[in-house]
């Protein structure tokens, strides 16, 4: 199984009447996304489902990730994405799938970065892991153990020219 790990984009500064669940993208936010959907349609990966936590700017991100990848389906909110929820608890979900499928999860840091870990292998991985805003990785899993996986590839949209 692929899992395509994605911190939401750059988001709008905290405070005032907004809560922090319904912070926007910044319009660099927005931008880096799109850089990271090109990236990810190019990389050939052919998404099975897309989730995201349920705030405002990881379902922004997802929206505009699964239009840049021409993914056709619905992304799925989901609450074990939220920030500051343990990641690890969606594993129940992607047992659902099939070693064959590519799923593109949207998620907060640092629980995307511990998450990545989880699934290499090696939960001490997440000190040398950095997700900035926008960074994506994809990484090789099995989903019998979802442990041991391999990077495919991982990159920040201040990396990419498209």
């Amino acid at each position: 199984m692929k899992v395509i790990l994605v911190r939401h984009g750059e988001a709008e500064n905290g405070g005032g009447l907004n809560p922090d669940s319904g912070r926007s993208l910044t319009q660099k936010g927005s931008a880096d996304i799109e850089k990271i959907g090109r990236f990810i349609r190019a990389s050939h990966l052919k998404v099975t489902q897309v989730f995201h936590s349920p705030y405002l700017r990881t379902r922004l991100t997802a929206e505009i990730l699964s239009s840049q990848i021409g993914f056709e389906g619905e992304p799925i909110s989901s609450s074990e994405l939220s920030a500051g929820a343990s990641c690890s608890d969606f594993l129940t979900c992607l047992t659902s799938f099939s070693n064959s499928d590519t799923i593109l999860l949207v998620g907060h840091n640092p629980d995307i970065t511990q998450f990545a870990a989880k699934l290499l292998g090696n939960h001490q991985f997440s000190e040398n892991i950095v997700f900035q805003p926008g960074s994506s990785m994809a990484i090789n899993v099995a989903r019998e153990k979802f442990d041991q996986g391999q990077i495919l590839w991982a990159i920040s949209p201040d990396l990419i020219d498209m």
